[in-house]
C-alpha cells in the first residue's frame, strides 16, 4: 500500500509540476524574454514569485490528488499531463504569427477551418492519454513519468540558456534614462498652436458605424474640413507614426534600428525642426512608447527635435498583482488551445498599466488621458507657440464607454463615440482658453485597419469657421503631412512636398498603402530587439488610383508588390 501511495504520489508531482513550469515559471519567461524591450519592468519583479506560486501550487494540488480513488486519479492526471503535452505541441508547431502583446482591437480571432483542425489535435491528445490510463495502466504510468521529466528538463535547459544571453536591461532598472515626458501634456500656447491629435487605429470605415449608432457624434466638428480620402501609407504605428514625424518613407534595404536612427540625423528632418524653434514652437510629442520612434536606439536621438525628451530617472509603482494575472493569462494564451485562446488574450493596456510612472507620466490610454484632461485642463503657456502631437488609444482597444471612460469589453461604436467626447473636451478647453480660433487643429489616425488602410482626417485652419464640416474628396496622404504642417506654421513649405490644400477635389492619383506581412515564398527574419524571429519578413504594397474603394478592391486581388526586409518590428 505505501509504495502504491508513494507510487502515486511521485506521478501526481511531476504531471502537476510539469503544468505548473509550463504555466507560471517557463511559458511567462520565455514571453518576457522575447519581448524584452516591450516591458517596463525587470525579470526579477515576477520570476521568483511565481516560481514560488507553481511549487506551492504542485505540492498542495498533488496531496489533493494523491488521495483520490484510483479511477478518478487517473482520469484526473490524464487530462492534467495531456493539456502539458498539448500545450508544448501547440507552442511548438500550431501557434500561427500569435499576438502575444494584444495589439489587435478584435482580441483573438482565427477561422473555422483552423480552430476545428486545432481543437481535433487536442482532443486526439486527450482522449488518448485517458485510454491508455484505463486500457495499459502500468505502459501509461511509465509514459506520463517519463515524459513529464523529458519535458522538463529540455525546458529548464532552454529556461538557462534565455536566462543566460538576455541583455543586461532584462534585469537592471537604468539609473538615468531618456524618455519622452509628459509634463507638460495638458500645455498649450497662449498664442500660436499646432495640434494634432492621433486617435490609433481610427479607420475612415469606422465613421459610418460610429454615425448609425450616435448620429450627431462628430457634429461638434463643423468648423473642421473632413478629409474622407486621407491615406496613411503604413499599416501599424510602426512606421506610420515616425513617417509622419519625419517625412521620410521606409528604407526596406537596411534594419529598423539603422532606419529610426537615419531617419531622425537626416538633414530634411533636422532641418524642419530647426525651422520649428526659428519659428518660436516647441515641438510636443505624447506618446509612451520611445521605440516606435527610435528602434532600440536611445531616444536621445530625439534631442534638438522634440522639445519634452529629457534625459532623467522615473520613478514606477508596480502593481503586482496585474503584473501575476497578466503573466499568467499571457502564458496560458501561449500554450492552450486556438478555442480557448479568447478567454485568456490581453490587451496591450493591461501589460502596460502593470507599471505606473509617478511623475511625468504620459498619458495615452482614452480614459487616462480624458481623467489628466477634465482633471489638470488645458493651460496656456505665453512664451512659446506650441506643436503638439497627442497619440492616444483610439480604437486600437476597445476599452472606452461612449463617455470617454473605462469599460472592459467596449464596442467600436463605443470606443469611437468616447474618443469623440474626449476631442470635444479637448477643444472645449481650448475655447475656454481663448487660443481654439487661431489654431490648427488636426484629428487623425496613425492608421487603420490592415486592409482599409484610409484614416479619418479633419483640419480646421485659423478662423475657419463652419455651420457643416464639409467634406473634401482629394486624394491626399501621409506623405503630406510634414509640408501641411510646415504651412501651418507660416513658412515655405514647398521644400518639404505638397501640402493637402495641393491637391483638388477628385484629382486622380496613385498611392501605394504598405502593410507588414508574413510570406512563405521569404525566407524569416529576426526581430529588431533581435531576441526573437520577427512575425513579419516582408511588406506587401497596394497600388491603387481612387478612393477607398479601389484600395479594398486591390486588396482582394492582392498586392501589387511584395518587398522583403531585413528585421520585423514585432
Amino acid at each position: 500500500m505505501k509504495k502504491i501511495i508513494k507510487e502515486k504520489i511521485i506521478i501526481a508531482f511531476l504531471i502537476n509540476f510539469l503544468l505548473a513550469f509550463m504555466l507560471l515559471i517557463f511559458g511567462p519567461s520565455e514571453i518576457f524574454f522575447s519581448n524584452v524591450t516591450e516591458f517596463e519592468f525587470v525579470y526579477g519583479e515576477f520570476a521568483g514569485y511565481m516560481t514560488l506560486f507553481a511549487v506551492a501550487g504542485t505540492i498542495v494540488f498533488t496531496l489533493i490528488f494523491s488521495v483520490l480513488p484510483d479511477k478518478a486519479y487517473r482520469a484526473v492526471m490524464s487530462v492534467i499531463f495531456a493539456f502539458s503535452v498539448g500545450g508544448y505541441i501547440q507552442v511548438m508547431f500550431l501557434n500561427k504569427n500569435l499576438d502575444l502583446l494584444g495589439v489587435n482591437p478584435e482580441g483573438y480571432k482565427v477561422g473555422t477551418g483552423q480552430s476545428v483542425g486545432n481543437l481535433i489535435v487536442w482532443l486526439v491528445i486527450i482522449v488518448g492519454v485517458i485510454v491508455l490510463a484505463f486500457w495499459k495502466s502500468e505502459i501509461w504510468k511509465k509514459t506520463v513519468m517519463y515524459l513529464s521529466v523529458f519535458l522538463l528538463l529540455i525546458q529548464a535547459v532552454a529556461l538557462v540558456s534565455l536566462t543566460v544571453s538576455a541583455r543586461e536591461e532584462a534585469y537592471v532598472y537604468p539609473e538615468g534614462k531618456w524618455h519622452l515626458s509628459g509634463e507638460n501634456q495638458y500645455t498649450v500656447s497662449a498664442d500660436k498652436n499646432v495640434i494634432v491629435i492621433i486617435l490609433d487605429y481610427f479607420s475612415n470605415q469606422y465613421i459610418e458605424p460610429l454615425l448609425t449608432a450616435y448620429p450627431d457624434a462628430v457634429d461638434f466638428l463643423h468648423d473642421f474640413t473632413y478629409y474622407n480620402n486621407m491615406d496613411c501609407v503604413y499599416f501599424g504605428t510602426f512606421p506610420s507614426l515616425p513617417h509622419m514625424l519625419t517625412g521620410q518613407e521606409v528604407d526596406m534595404d537596411v534594419g529598423i534600428n539603422e532606419w529610426c536612427e537615419n531617419i531622425w540625423n537626416n538633414e530634411s528632418t533636422e532641418e524642419f525642426y530647426d525651422m520649428l524653434s526659428e519659428q518660436n514652437f516647441v515641438a510636443n510629442v505624447y506618446t509612451p512608447d520611445t521605440n516606435i520612434l527610435c528602434g532600440l536606439n536611445s531616444p536621445e536621438i530625439l534631442d534638438g527635435k522634440l522639445s519634452n525628451v529629457v534625459n532623467s530617472s522615473q520613478e514606477i509603482d508596480i502593481f503586482y498583482k496585474l503584473l501575476f494575472k497578466t503573466m499568467a493569462k499571457m502564458s496560458s494564451y501561449r500554450m492552450f488551445p486556438d478555442i480557448l485562446k479568447p478567454y485568456f488574450y490581453a490587451n496591450i493596456d493591461e501589460y502596460s498599466n502593470i507599471v505606473e510612472v509617478k511623475e511625468n507620466k504620459i498619458n495615452h490610454e482614452n480614459y487616462d488621458f480624458y481623467k489628466g484632461l477634465t482633471e489638470k485642463r488645458l493651460t496656456a503657456d505665453s512664451k512659446s507657440n506650441y506643436y503638439i502631437v497627442q497619440h492616444i488609444m483610439g480604437p486600437h482597444l476597445y476599452t472606452t464607454d461612449e463617455a470617454g471612460n473605462y469599460k472592459e469589453n467596449s464596442t467600436l461604436e463605443e470606443t469611437t463615440k468616447g474618443c469623440m467626447v474626449i476631442v470635444n473636451e479637448y477643444l472645449n478647453q481650448l475655447k475656454d482658453l481663448g487660443v481654439y480660433d487661431d489654431a490648427t487643429i488636426i484629428i487623425t489616425a496613425d492608421h487603420g485597419g490592415p486592409y482599409d488602410s484610409q484614416v479619418i482626417f479633419y483640419m480646421k485652419e485659423p478662423q475657419e469657421k463652419h455651420d457643416v464640416s464639409p467634406v473634401n474628396t482629394a486624394p491626399v496622404s501621409f506623405a503630406d503631412y510634414m509640408p501641411t504642417i510646415a504651412e501651418a506654421v507660416g513658412v515655405d513649405y514647398t521644400k518639404y512636398g505638397k501640402s493637402v490644400h495641393d491637391y483638388e477635389q477628385d484629382e486622380e492619383r496613385t498611392r501605394t498603402v504598405w502593410l507588414r506581412m508574413y510570406s512563405e515564398d521569404y525566407p524569416s527574419v529576426p526581430c529588431y530587439t533581435g531576441d526573437k524571429t520577427g512575425d513579419s519578413n516582408v511588406y506587401f504594397g497596394y497600388t491603387y488610383t481612387g478612393d477607398v474603394s479601389e484600395l479594398l478592391k486591390q486588396t482582394e486581388i492582392g498586392p501589387s508588390e511584395i518587398v522583403p526586409i531585413v528585421d520585423s518590428y514585432f
